[in-house]
């Protein structure tokens, strides 16, 4: 599967009203912990492995806003080419990026939209899709803007959690990254 997601940052009136009518799935709070090579290879080839809350998840990233995501720790491992994960995090990398964030989900007409709160002070929305194939994806982009137009939101990039916490918090990485 391919998820293509949007991060919008609706006033809280246009939040209100594109959640209206929305079905409401529930909340939680994740602790992300991005991980890389001290050199950041990983960020620097559009690659994140991520632990939330104590999962693994690989992101290779294609394009802007459009990510495989691999949850499978094997596949993880194979991607590694070793058959443990934890050791090899440990004898590889270091903590890039660490926070909370709370997350709100809502479903609508086929979108995901979650909104975050994170415990640095940065928070956003991300309406999602998810695609079956490549060729998916350009309509499913238009598809998240046409429902971001519909309710009047601003339609311009928006920073990552992760970038913006490199930002706030680890300047020079976040210059060497950008």
């Amino acid at each position: 599967m391919i998820e293509v997601e949007k991060r919008f940052q609706p006033t809280e009136e246009q939040l209100n009203s594109l959640l209206k009518d929305a079905e409401f799935l529930g909340s939680k709070v994740n602790h992300d912990v991005y991980y890389d090579y001290e050199d950041y290879r990983l960020m620097k080839e559009r690659v994140r492995l991520r632990s939330r809350n104590n999962n693994f998840e690989l992101k290779l990233g294609h394009s802007r806003g459009v990510n495989t995501e691999i949850e499978d720790k094997k596949e993880i491992e194979n991607y590694f080419k070793t058959d443990n994960l934890e050791k090899f995090i440990e004898q590889n990398f270091v903590i890039l990026v660490e926070y909370k964030t709370k997350r709100i989900k809502y479903k609508k007409n086929g979108f995901a939209i979650d909104i975050d709160e994170t415990d640095f002070g940065y928070n956003l929305c991300e309406i999602e899709l998810m695609v079956e194939r490549e060729d998916e994806v350009k309509e499913a982009k238009e598809k998240i803007v046409n429902l971001a137009k519909e309710y009047n939101w601003d339609v311009k990039k928006v920073m990552s959690k992760g970038l913006e916490y490199l930002r706030l918090f680890k300047p020079e990485i976040y210059k060497e990254l950008i």
